[in-house]
């Protein structure tokens, strides 16, 4: 019966372990008071035992004991209370009451009404001599239409009829006016109209071509170089090109203005007059060196500046007619040049020098202080400072912001070579006509005519 005790001693230890593992919650030592006790009390236990289920919870596993046996219970652990989730509420979204338009208290401005303005329509602002323009006028702002009369700001060029036909005269520019009277007042409307030469194909091949970098403009009738690509730049200037130019039938005079900017020598010239026997025109360009504070000589060089330095130039040419007026040949319109241009076809009662004509520009240089150097340039040429942009004087310029406008026509730094080219077309008649004689002598003396011949030689 002892060894039955020990037995079941020993079996209740090995259950208890196994459970206790098994849980994985309470370790031996913990249980070793409550394994004792079951020991002391199954002596008079019976001898068989109900195993503990082998499953694992929270709370430690007893075993079953007999009648009369009190095991103490472990304490149960309050579970953990849960913070309930609040539920995910969206803000209530108000509705912006819509404003109201207009403020009861506030007068509702009524609609202004619209000035009337007249409004030119045509097909073209380029009509060509022997061709005529319909102009077409509206007034708006007027519930009916009032009675429209034409006008033209230069008959000569342009007439204008009662329905607004225009009939080309003279290659130029003109202005076709509109006017109606609405009540009291005259309001007026304006079309600009470009009268050019008849088309032809050399002509229009050159408008939009360039032969030896010359083109060809069908407004003002002229020709121009292409500044921006043209076989010219490569060569730069220097005064010797003026000084050889008569003897190649280049009759012009020039100006030239020296100024120093950023390190730079900069020249700015201008030209006009007879461009070999077929031409006459103008010419503003602006050419470049580095510095080396020396008086340019006839062969100093300058070049084509970075385009940094181009100024923007307007350019028109003025020619006196025989009764002493001077008549507007053509205009080059605003924008960036190193070299701006312009040539007429015919030619100059008198070419040196070039007084019937006259150059009227505005250069803008790139920097105000770059301006300042090249109006004191204009001075030391003999240019004269005017009070007001209209009706500028001869030789004179006027500075307006940015802009310096120029009115050119008798300061000339051209040499006179009149007397060289008398004495040296005396000479080649002489010996043009020596030469005959002697030809004539060696036809009828024969060896004699032959010696005189080679005489003049």
């Amino acid at each position: 019966m002892k060894n039955c005790k020990k037995f079941a001693l020993a079996l209740s230890v090995l259950i208890i372990f196994s459970v206790s593992v098994a849980a994985g919650v309470m370790s031996v030592s913990d249980n070793l008071p409550f394994i004792l006790a079951s020991a002391e009390t199954a002596t008079d236990a019976p001898e068989t035992a109900t195993d503990a289920p082998e499953t694992a919870t929270d709370v430690p596993e007893t075993t079953t004991k007999p009648e009369g046996t009190t095991v103490p219970e472990e304490p149960t652990l309050p579970e953990e209370p849960t913070t309930p989730e609040e539920p995910a509420t969206t803000p209530p979204t108000t509705e912006k009451p819509e404003e109201p338009t207009a403020k009861p208290d506030e007068p509702v401005t009524p609609p202004q009404p619209v000035k009337p303005e007249i409004v030119i329509t045509g097909d073209a602002i380029n009509v060509p001599l022997l061709k005529t323009l319909q102009l077409s006028a509206t007034v708006k702002g007027v519930d009916k239409q009032p009675e429209i009369k034409w006008y033209s700001s230069d008959t000569e060029l342009a007439t204008v009829d009662a329905n607004g036909l225009v009939t080309p005269k003279k290659v130029g520019r003109v202005m076709i006016s509109a006017k109606a009277k609405i009540g009291s007042e005259t309001i007026t409307g304006y079309y600009a109209v470009n009268v050019t030469t008849p088309r032809n194909f050399i002509k229009s091949f050159l408008e939009t071509n360039q032969v030896l970098s010359y083109q060809y403009s069908y407004v003002d009738d002229y020709y121009y170089t292409n500044d921006k690509d043209c076989w010219q730049d490569d060569f730069g200037f220097a005064r010797i090109y003026d000084l050889v130019a008569p003897y190649v039938l280049m009759e012009y005079d020039y100006s030239r203005v020296f100024f120093t900017y950023e390190g730079q020598d900069f020249m700015i010239q201008l030209w006009k007059g007879q461009y070999g026997l077929l031409f006459y025109g103008g010419e503003i360009g602006i050419y470049s060196k580095p510095a080396d504070g020396k008086e340019p000589s006839i062969m100093t060089f300058y070049k084509k500046p970075a385009e940094e330095y181009w100024p923007n130039i307007e350019m028109s040419l003025y020619h006196q007619n025989i009764f002493g007026e001077y008549e507007r040949e053509f205009t080059r319109d605003y924008g960036k040049y190193w070299w701006c241009t312009g040539f007429k076809d015919g030619h100059l009662r008198i070419q040196e020098p070039a007084n019937e004509l006259r150059i009227v520009g505005r250069i803008t240089l790139p920097e105000p202080e770059m301006t300042e150097y090249f109006v004191q340039g204009l001075r030391d040429c003999g240019f004269k400072e005017a009070g007001a942009v209209e009706n500028l004087p001869i030789d004179h310029f006027y500075v307006d912001g940015d802009d310096v406008h120029v009115s050119w026509q008798d300061i000339s730094e051209a040499e006179n070579t009149m007397g060289i080219k008398i004495t040296g077309a005396a000479l080649f008649f002489f010996n043009f006509f020596a030469l005959m004689l002697g030809m004539l002598l060696m036809l009828g003396m024969g060896s004699l005519g032959l010696m005189f011949l080679i005489f003049l030689i």
